[in-house]
């Protein structure tokens, strides 16, 4: 009797933790939509035309076609990763891809997205910035959304 008890407890108690994981963690094996994807970052000061990001996801890689343009007070970043192509990176275990770029020395330029489900990426931008005339020097930080199309 003390047995049965203890299995329901158990089976319980890892229900629980699944529905404490969340979405993401539960979601693991949902298969992840190849193709195109598209969205903006949130900030305000970039006109929306100038705030997209696309990037395509196929077979467990993630290429970056258009990067976004994020502004520091009244300068704005030029293109950082894809003035020289398109960079691709493999997909990580935990569905999530990075892009770097060194601005100086230990400081870095990145895009850093999650799958949050099958179809949508949520994630944020770096970007560093030097002094100049109409900026102060250092870095502005932008959240993005993007949805498969």
């Amino acid at each position: 009797m003390a047995r049965k008890a203890v299995g329901k407890l158990l089976i319980a108690a890892m229900l629980a933790g699944v529905a404490i994981m969340g979405p993401g963690v539960a979601d693991a094996g949902v298969a992840l939509k190849s193709g195109l994807y598209k969205g903006k970052t949130t900030q305000e000061a970039v006109s929306a035309s100038f705030r997209n990001i696309k990037f395509k996801l196929n077979k467990g890689k993630v290429t970056l076609t258009l990067e976004p343009t994020v502004a520091r007070e009244s300068c704005v970043s030029s293109s950082v990763f894809t003035d020289s192509g398109n960079p691709t990176v493999r997909l990580s275990r935990n569905r999530t891809f990075t892009f770097t770029r060194t601005f100086l020395g230990n400081k870095f330029d990145k895009i850093h997205g999650q799958f949050v489900g099958p179809d949508e990426v949520q994630g944020y931008a770096i970007y560093h910035f030097f002094a100049q005339d109409l900026c102060s020097g250092g870095r502005s930080k932008v959240n993005f959304t993007a949805k498969h199309k």
